[in-house]
């Protein structure tokens, strides 16, 4: 309450406010092999408001609320809602924002998106941090992040519907650069540290390389992760991705494989960096020394609907493979509204997790 208190006590001093946000449905249903079937639904959404800057300083705050309409049976899988699924509210951001310059720092909840700690917007309520970040574009075609996360909510989260420390109370460092100056080549490098944790440090690189050729492009991408075990070995993860796509058919086919060498990989606070992470199944399933294989096709039918199928094969180090099967089907009839369907098919007992048929739908009213 504190919070709201100071953003409306800013607002009243003069402060002009922009303000968006979005309604959103749910309804989801599991088909667990030698269980039941569950079914959930919710109906929530978020708004966000930001105070114009004053000498640099703005303020931010968003409010998300996720609620049960009349099923709320969910498995765990994809949380819609709270702890025990109940419906809960929450401020998902409330920060202060400082521009000088080149520079911009945020101080309090916020959303970030790096490798290793992401929004992942994938049920209801995405993920967000209490942290402070400092963002410096002061080179040339460069964006430098930085920052001390110290709790996280969402989706993700231990915790999902309350902020709760990471890391116990160490918390989570972090900087990166993405770089764009050479000509059709993008590169990310990123450190994080975690001090005492299992994993204690990771280092990621990332190299895409994006060309054109009339309608037809293409992009490869090449990814490296060293993730640091304190009492272990450590896991060196390598990633290869191809994109191919064609304008005049409407179509983009992609291919991607991730190897792993030693330990276990850790997709961090959120989906997911690796390359052949799918909706339910990611590199981390694999347990040591994995390698995933995925394969996906997308087809715009219309300019506002879009059709994709993709295929995940994981491997662990005993050669049990696993599978899922994913089809996505996205409609835009404006662009205030869209609608979301996923469907996956899971063949995953052999990595300790349930073989399942998944449906999960979605409509989002932008304002």
């Amino acid at each position: 309450m504190k919070k709201i208190f100071m953003f409306a006590t800013i607002v009243s001093l003069g402060h002009s406010v922009e303000v968006e946000g979005y309604v959103r449905g749910a309804y989801q249903i599991h088909n667990v092999t030698n269980d039941k079937t569950y079914q959930d639904d919710a109906l929530g959404g978020a708004i966000h408001a930001e105070t114009d800057a004053l000498k640099g300083v703005s303020l931010g705050l968003t409010g998300y609320t996720s609620n049960a309409i009349f099923l709320h049976d969910n498995q765990e899988l994809v949380p819609l809602r709270g702890e025990n699924h109940k419906s809960y509210s929450i401020v998902g951001e409330a920060y202060l924002k400082l521009k000088l310059d080149k520079n911009m720092v945020k101080i309090g909840r916020q959303k970030i998106e790096t490798p290793f700690a992401q929004i992942d917007d994938i049920g209801m309520i995405p993920n967000s941090f209490e942290a402070i970040t400092l963002e410096n574009k002061s080179l040339k075609e460069a964006r430098v992040l930085m920052g001390y996360i110290t709790k996280m909510s969402g989706v993700d989260a231990p915790v999902v519907d309350s902020f709760t420390s990471l890391n116990g109370k160490r918390g989570v460092m972090f900087g990166g650069i993405e770089y764009e100056g050479f000509k059709d080549l993008t590169l990310n490098g990123w450190y994080y540290q975690m001090n005492q944790a299992q994993i204690d440090k990771i280092g990621y690189f990332q190299a895409d390389y994006e060309k054109r050729f009339n309608t037809i492009g293409y992009e490869i991408g090449l990814q490296y992760v060293n993730e640091h075990y304190t009492n272990s070995h450590d896991a060196n993860i390598y990633g290869a991705s191809l994109s191919v796509s064609s304008e005049t058919v409407g179509t983009s086919f992609n291919l991607s494989y991730n190897t792993i060498n030693g330990n276990s990989a850790f997709s961090g606070f959120g989906g997911g960096i690796f390359y052949t992470n799918s909706e339910y199944l990611i590199l981390d399933n694999g347990g040591e020394n994995a390698k995933a294989l995925h394969y996906g096709l997308e087809y715009n039918i219309l300019n506002n609907l879009s059709v994709g199928l993709g295929k995940i094969s994981l491997k662990n180090e005993q050669n049990t493979e696993v599978s899922e099967t994913d089809l996505l089907v996205s409609y835009a009839p404006s662009e205030q509204m869209e609608f979301h369907l996923i469907a996956s098919k899971l063949n995953a007992q052999g990595v300790g997790e349930d073989d399942a048929k998944h449906l999960r739908m979605f409509a989002n009213y932008n304002f």
